[in-house]
C-alpha cells in the first residue's frame, strides 16, 4: 500500500511528528511505502527542526519518501529547503494523493 503523510505539526508538538515518524518506520517495516510526506502549515518549522529533521532525513534515505515542504508555509516563516527537503504546492500534494492509496494526516 502506498501511503501519502500531511504533516501540519506545530514544532513544540514533539510527540505528534515523532508519532509521525513511527508511522513510516512501521508502514516500511510492514512492506508498504510512503511516496511524500507534505509539510504544510507549521510542520514545515516542525520538519526543519533539529532534533526532527535527523528523522526525517534518514527515513527519506531508508524509503525514498519525498520529503515536501508546503511552499506557500516556507514562505509565510521563511524557511528555504535543503535536501532531502524540497519546495511544493499543492498541485504536488494533489498528484501524490492521486497516486497513493491512502492519505494519513498528523495535525
Amino acid at each position: 500500500m502506498d501511503f501519502l503523510l500531511i504533516i501540519r505539526t506545530r514544532p513544540e508538538d514533539a510527540e505528534r511528528w515523532q508519532q509521525a515518524q513511527r508511522f513510516i518506520e512501521t508502514a516500511s517495516g510492514m512492506g508498504h511505502s510512503v511516496l511524500q510526506c507534505f509539510f504544510q502549515s507549521e510542520g514545515v518549522m516542525a520538519a526543519v527542526l533539529p532534533e526532527a529533521k535527523k528523522g526525517w532525513v534518514r527515513l527519506a534515505e531508508e524509503t525514498g519518501a519525498e520529503l515536501l515542504l508546503c511552499s506557500q508555509a516556507a514562505e509565510n516563516f521563511g524557511i528555504t529547503a535543503n535536501l532531502p527537503f524540497a519546495i511544493g504546492g499543492l498541485g504536488a500534494l494533489i498528484e501524490a494523493g492521486v497516486k497513493a492509496d491512502r492519505v494519513i494526516s498528523f495535525v
